[in-house]
């Protein structure tokens, strides 16, 4: 759980934000091809390459995935409102429960917080995956 709610902040402080993505991932290139100039590490700084993709991922995600969405003052969006976004009806229809919408809205989450997760491994073990193997 813990690491969970890191990984979220991490999202939401570098990677919801164009200018620290930016920021994040040239430092990630630049130590990359240092390192890999000063100790002959072959592929090391195009393989940060990834970083700069899971950014990309992160930045277009950021309006969309509704696991981290928010009201302008800085609340949860509420499982309410997440409900009716997900299920297009809004304030007309359906006569669900709250423990129904509750079970809709975290299965969509957990879908979407998995999902990110997995192609940041994924992008992670295509660029890096290598040097694991020495």
């Amino acid at each position: 759980m813990i690491i969970k709610k890191w990984f979220k902040k991490f999202i939401e402080k570098i990677f919801f934000n164009r200018k620290k993505a930016l920021l994040f991932c040239t430092i990630i290139s630049v130590f990359s091809y240092f390192l890999e100039s000063c100790l002959k590490i072959n592929n090391l700084f195009s393989s940060s390459g990834a970083i700069f993709t899971i950014a990309g991922l992160f930045l277009n995600i950021k309006l969309t995935a509704h696991f981290h969405l928010k009201l302008p003052n800085g609340n949860d969006l509420g499982i309410d409102s997440k409900h009716a976004m997900i299920t297009g009806r809004f304030s007309f229809g359906g006569n669900e429960s709250q423990s129904e919408k509750e079970i809709i809205v975290r299965e969509v989450e957990s879908d979407e917080i998995w999902g990110a997760t997995l192609m940041v491994v994924g992008t992670l073990i295509w660029g890096y995956g290598s040097y694991l193997i020495i």
